[in-house]
Formats: structure tokens, C-alpha cells, sequence
């Protein structure tokens, strides 16, 4: 009988298109996925894998998105109302539910009022996605049915404990940062200019939140009785907000992804 296996996975702005030819590599290698878990902007990637779509068309998807027009502007709760990316998001996965996918799917997300991690397994699709992307400060908090969610990242960003599966595939997108906190940049005359006030607190935040993924990332492989192939690929000069450089996310995930497995060959034998 082959082998399954099962994915959990983590990805923030940008970095999600990477796991596009994840899926590739998957595809090529005949790896039979058994379930899902998906956190944030790597959730709507996994979603449409699990719905049967192949990785050149969700590729293509990516390339057809204009993220400008996606932003709807609200200023009171976050900076982007999200109504726009819902009604992209629609357009692939219209009313489909979870629980009617090809792949058992799980999505996270953090309920705001508790901050309870909520797996959902049940439920429309895309009001699960909207709720798990909801970086606070960048997107309003979602509501349903009367509770608010934020970015599902807070409290699990690498779900592998809420998988039943033995065998894990977990992606991560954690860029670690070090040194100290730009407090000055060169202008285009050569000479200093103070950082404002929002680029450094930009900076802190940054940094804040990276620090505590990695804690519970860490906590997260640590679960027991899994057997885990962990690819973290070396984003180097690839920023959160390089949307445009579809092409070389999703070939750093294939590659990441390829290295890792050759070092690792026994785990899928």
C-alpha cells in the first residue's frame, strides 16, 4: 500500500506563492497527500489543492492577480476591509464547503475574543480562509457567527499537531531576523535621513511577530509520534511584499522542497 502523508503549513504575505511548486514537486514525485492543515495565506494555496487543482493552475491563478486592486481601504480596524480578496477568492471556490473537498482540510485561525486556536473543518470555505488571513493591523478582523478571527499564525502557524496523519510534510515561512533596527537609510542624494516614525515601529512588529512563530514552531515539531520532513527555505533577498517576484517564490519552493527530500530519502520509502 503506499505510503500518505500530510501537510501542515505556514506562509505570510508573499511568501505564499512559494508553495506552488511545492505542490509541483508533490505532483511529479507521485506523493499522495492524505490531509491538510493550513494556516493564513498558505491556507487559500492548500485549499485549492485540495479541491482538485493542479499546481500550473493555481500558478496561474497567482499570476492573474492584481494585489493593488484587492485593496479596499478601512483605516479603523485594519488597513484593508478584505471584501475585494473574498470576492477573489469566490471566484474559485464559490460556496464549496470544507467538508466537501477532495483532501480533508483543516484551516486555522485565532478567535480575537479568547484567543482559543480554532481548526476549522466545517463551514465555507472562503469564510474559513478570510477569517485565517486576517493579520491584524493589515486586515479587519472577520466575523462568524458572532465571534471575530484574526491570522490563524498567532497561535499555530505550523499546525502539525491538529493532523492525524503519521507522516508530515511541514513548510515553513519564517525569515529570521538579526542586528539591530534601522534607525537611518540613504535618499537618492547620498545622505542620511531619519527613519519615520511607522518604518521603525514597522520593523519592531516585524521582528515581534517573527520571534514568536518561531517559538511555536519549534513547540509545534516537537509533537510526538510524527514523523516530520521540515523545509525552510533560505528566502535571502525575498520580502514579505514581493508579489511580483512570482517566479522566484515558486521556484525556491521547488527546490527547497527537492533538497530536502533527496537528503531525506528514507522518509518517503
Amino acid at each position: 500500500m503506499q505510503k500518505k502523508y500530510a501537510l501542515a503549513l505556514w506562509w505570510w504575505s508573499a511568501r505564499w506563492l512559494a508553495h506552488i511548486w511545492v505542490i509541483k514537486y508533490l505532483e511529479e514525485q507521485n506523493i499522495e497527500i492524505s490531509e491538510i492543515a493550513g494556516t493564513s495565506m498558505g491556507a487559500i494555496i492548500w485549499a485549492m489543492f485540495a479541491i482538485g487543482k493542479t499546481s500550473n493552475e493555481i500558478y496561474d491563478f497567482a499570476k492573474s492577480i492584481n494585489y493593488f486592486i484587492l485593496i479596499d481601504f478601512d483605516l479603523k480596524r485594519g488597513l484593508i476591509k478584505g471584501k475585494k480578496i473574498k470576492e477573489k477568492l469566490k471566484e474559485v471556490f464559490w460556496e464549496k464547503k470544507i467538508e466537501e473537498v477532495d483532501i480533508p482540510l483543516k484551516i486555522i485561525a485565532t478567535n480575537l475574543e479568547t484567543g482559543e486556536k480554532i481548526v476549522f473543518t466545517t463551514g465555507k470555505i472562503i469564510d474559513a480562509l478570510r477569517a485565517s488571513i486576517s493579520l491584524p493591523t493589515t486586515f479587519v478582523p472577520y466575523k462568524i457567527w458572532k465571534n471575530y478571527f484574526i491570522d490563524g499564525g498567532f497561535v499555530n502557524n505550523l499546525p502539525i499537531e491538529v493532523l492525524e496523519e503519521k507522516n508530515v510534510i511541514a513548510v515553513s515561512a519564517i525569515k529570521r531576523f538579526s542586528g539591530p533596527i534601522k534607525e537611518r537609510k540613504r535618499n537618492i542624494l547620498w545622505f542620511d535621513v531619519p527613519l519615520n516614525f511607522f518604518e521603525i515601529n514597522y520593523q519592531i512588529l516585524q521582528r515581534s511577530i517573527i520571534f514568536m512563530m518561531e517559538q511555536n514552531e519549534e513547540k509545534s515539531l516537537k509533537t510526538e509520534w510524527k514523523n516530520v520532513l521540515f523545509v525552510k527555505p533560505d528566502f535571502w533577498n525575498l520580502d514579505f511584499f514581493d508579489f511580483h517576484k512570482t517566479k522566484e517564490f515558486v521556484e525556491l519552493g521547488y527546490e527547497s522542497i527537492k533538497e530536502k527530500s533527496q537528503g531525506k530519502k528514507d522518509f518517503f520509502e
